[in-house]
């Protein structure tokens, strides 16, 4: 599979560092995208030592946080409207939320980063009202995906109910793998052991 290079704005499109050393590297929105050195999907099984908790606000300015949702498991899906895969799985997001947010406690976040590369907030609101998105979507700031080591988007995180990461999976797999790991997730554990896929299905950050 390819990578494919977050968008800077500077105007030479020359790769730029931000934050933590995130590495952004030149490639168009619109125009047929760069090819990189690719990495297939990967689950990564994580033992937090502690909770984890951020701030952002949604779409209406308001803020949220992580630690709101205390005693649930929560996925926390970090993407962008210009993103193929991303979009890819939203839709088995969106049926997740809808089985399980009021039967198991399910919850879901969507972190849009259009914020950091992109055209800001102005995009993300017609694209959640285009495709339905029925879970809180949230606005991303650079301290926050340097702070939780999000490089590639998409990029979900699954959140046990005591708020410690479980798993962190980059990239967008096969059909039906979001929910396989939401419901390991529900009954208290992860899939063990890293998974590829050979999709292309990743955009580096």
């Amino acid at each position: 599979m390819a990578d494919h290079f977050l968008p800077t704005r500077t105007p030479s499109r020359m790769p730029i560092k931000f934050g933590l050393g995130l590495l952004l590297v030149a490639a168009a929105i619109a125009g047929s995208p760069v090819s990189m050195p690719g990495f297939a999907q990967s689950v990564i099984p994580i033992r937090a030592a502690s909770a984890l908790d951020f701030e952002l606000e949604d779409l209406d300015g308001n803020p949220m946080r992580l630690s709101q949702f205390r005693g649930h498991p929560v996925i926390v899906d970090f993407w962008a409207t210009w993103c193929p895969p991303c979009r890819k799985q939203i839709p088995e997001l969106k049926e997740l939320y809808e089985r399980y947010h009021k039967s198991k406690g399910l919850e879901i976040i969507g972190v849009a980063c259009d914020t950091i590369q992109g055209d800001g907030v102005r995009d993300i609101g017609p694209f959640v009202r285009k495709f339905k998105i029925n879970y809180p979507v949230l606005v991303a700031s650079e301290p926050v995906v340097n702070s939780l080591g999000v490089e590639a988007i998409p990029t979900t995180l699954f959140i046990g109910p005591d708020g410690r990461l479980v798993q962190k999976v980059m990239g967008a797999g096969r059909p039906g793998e979001l929910s396989e790991t939401a419901r390991d997730l529900m009954k208290g554990s992860g899939r063990k052991g890293p998974k590829d896929s050979e999709d292309d299905n990743s955009v580096s950050i």
